[in-house]
């Protein structure tokens, strides 16, 4: 049996294990896209970090060829 939690709407408490339950879908799946956008800006500054990396690489080449 699940009762609703006093002052939390979208959350119940299972009696038998005590568990807190999230019944707020729309909470839920704005949480999974947050994280989801977090992921993948952070991917996206370590892909930048490696074309800078890349680049520099490149320079220090030509520096070398050109000396």
């Amino acid at each position: 049996m699940k009762v609703n939690i006093e002052n939390r709407p979208g959350l119940k408490r299972d009696i038998s294990t005590g568990a807190v339950i999230n019944t707020d879908n729309t909470a839920y799946l704005k949480a999974i896209r947050a994280n989801e956008i977090a992921k993948a800006k952070e991917q996206e500054l370590i892909d930048l970090k490696n074309d800078v990396k890349e680049l520099k690489d490149l320079m220090q080449t030509i520096i070398e060829r050109l000396n």
